[in-house]
């Protein structure tokens, strides 16, 4: 939906510029509309679908290996195999790709089965090169915890660099998160409170990263976004006397100063999520969850609310207004 939506806004740019005429953008609205929606093939189908089954069964096949024969190995064929599967990863999804002039295109990527599972292919690859890298270094397990989250993360990176897909934010935000507990909490040690800001500066990353347009689906940055920050708001609330309610609140101001100059959905769902979290910490901390105080704050909320809505429906939308339309 956001690039339909982005899509329509180009194609209007482009009719205030004189460039197509508003029935060229309607033909051209129409004529992407009927590609996206055009049916996959029954037999397209199913070989996405039994190469996803493929792909979860190595997955777990993966995971089988590192929970029940891991101490059977040793470890120098633990580096081989993990190394094997990476490069065989790797390669499967270049080639899904349509080769390496398929990849780190400046051009937006049509998001094909053959795409979908080349992304997925990257992530799977970043995780065993992760396990590769921590075998590889296994007889210091901080130093491999740390060099395997490095590594997971950078191949993350590189695989939504290579082929841009929401599955590529996801990898690299698990990968960034790992790599930020490793350090703090295993290798310094520090107190829970540090963790907690620790995680709040990689949200406020986040959200720098995406709100300059590093992430081509915006809407899945600001939700990593918003999901680290809150995550270490919470945390430095969980330490002894830490007000991480305010931390939280000040979460919200971040979505909605963003929302302000950039309506995205996530944002002013995230905010009003993290606000609704922010007076739940904050009274249960100050007031001990006192009756009286939480009916004020019902009552306080429901005006607030109130009075917005009168004004929004008082005042004329701009935003079914037309550039120069006043």
């Amino acid at each position: 939906m956001g690039r339909q939506v982005r899509s329509g806004a180009a194609l209007q740019r482009l009719v205030d510029q004189g460039v197509l005429t508003d029935a060229q953008r309607d033909a051209v609205t129409t004529a992407l509309a009927a590609e996206q929606e055009k049916p996959q093939s029954p037999g397209k189908l199913l070989a996405e679908i039994a190469a996803y089954i493929g792909a979860g069964a190595m997955l777990g096949a993966l995971a089988l290996l590192l929970t029940s024969s891991w101490d059977d190995l040793q470890r120098t064929g633990r580096i081989v195999i993990f190394a094997l599967v990476s490069v065989g990863l790797a390669v499967g999804a270049i080639a899904l790709a349509g080769g390496i002039s398929g990849l780190f295109s400046r051009t937006p990527v049509s998001h094909t089965s053959r795409s979908r599972l080349a992304t997925v292919l990257f992530a799977l690859a970043s995780i065993s090169v992760a396990v590769s890298v921590g075998s590889a270094l296994d007889s210091n397990p901080d130093r491999a915890l740390v060099c395997a989250c490095i590594a997971g993360l950078v191949v993350a990176l590189l695989g939504y660099l290579a082929l841009p897909s929401v599955i590529g934010i996801f990898a690299a935000a698990w990968y960034s998160v790992g790599l930020v507990l490793v350090v703090l909490d295993e290798v310094f040690d520090v107190e829970e409170v540090w963790v907690g800001l620790g995680l709040l500066a990689l949200g406020a990353i986040w959200f720098a990263l995406t709100r300059f347009g590093v992430f081509v689906e915006n809407w899945a940055g600001y939700i990593v976004a918003i999901l680290i920050s809150v995550t270490g708001a919470v945390t430095v609330d969980s330490s002894p006397e830490q007000q991480g309610f305010v931390l939280t609140a000040l979460v919200a101001v971040v979505c909605f100063v963003l929302y302000a100059t950039q309506r995205s959905a996530v944002l002013v769902i995230g905010g009003s999520a993290t606000v609704a979290l922010a007076v739940a910490m904050g009274v249960g901390r100050l007031f001990d969850g006192e009756a009286g105080v939480l009916v004020a704050i019902v009552i306080v909320g429901a005006v607030v609310l109130a009075v917005g809505t009168r004004l929004l429906t008082r005042s004329p939308s701009r935003d079914t207004q037309r550039p120069g339309q006043s």
